[in-house]
């Protein structure tokens, strides 16, 4: 079993790994007290106006205490940045669309308080970012070789946060609009107009480097 795991562990890709490595980290000291837990949940005020920043790490990390349940959505989350990470062509590029979406977040925050952690919302615009790019792929097989639409799975999540748990469309959105920004960025328009809103400031430098050489 543990050969298993460590078989698993070893295939991550390095940013997927170094993120499962926080992730069981983070359960871990608030599992023994280390950290108390209520440090973990991220809150506007507390960071930007407190200047409590290690808040937005931990919450980045924050996936619960310890378990089952937390290991079973840490091992989801990390097949799902595999997919990613390794759909994209550089490893900056896939931690710089991370950043983007993460600060579309974090803006969004300013006017209400995210529904879960930094990490469980950032997730939930990975997947949405996803399903964008590859269609239906992201179907689920049933039975009779019918497949499942992806997008019922949120859409119904996102029902019960609306009618069930009384949450506002602003809150709800927090789960995909940053996604359906960096998409559009990176993927409608840059197609429309040749034009990478979402190219990494290294590739910037470098690419305004070469214009400097090629003048010269």
């Amino acid at each position: 079993m543990d050969a298993i795991i460590f078989n698993i562990f070893g295939d991550l890709p390095i940013i997927t790994k170094s993120w499962v490595l926080g992730s069981v980290a983070v359960s871990v000291v608030t599992s023994t007290g280390i950290v108390d837990g209520a440090k973990t949940l991220y809150n506007y005020d507390l960071v930007f106006h407190r200047g409590q920043y290690q808040r937005i790490l931990y919450s980045l990390f924050n996936f619960g205490e310890l378990s089952w349940v937390s290991m079973i959505n840490i091992f989801i989350t990390a097949n799902h940045l595999t997919i990613l990470e390794n759909s994209l062509t550089t490893k900056r590029r896939f931690l710089w669309m991370m950043f983007l979406m993460l600060s579309c977040i974090l803006i969004m925050s300013v006017h209400t308080q995210p529904t879960a952690s930094l990490g469980s919302i950032l997730h939930e615009n990975l997947l949405y970012y996803i399903f964008k790019k590859s269609g239906n792929q992201m179907n689920i097989p049933i039975f009779g070789g019918n497949e499942l639409m992806f997008l019922i799975l949120p859409l119904y999540m996102y029902g019960m946060m609306y009618f069930v748990m009384k949450k506002s469309l602003f809150e709800i959105s927090m789960n995909f609009l940053p996604a359906h920004i960096i998409y559009y960025c990176d993927n409608v328009f840059h197609k429309l107009y040749n034009i990478d809103l979402c190219k990494t400031p290294y590739d910037i430098w470098k690419d305004w480097g070469n214009e400097e050489r090629n003048r010269e």
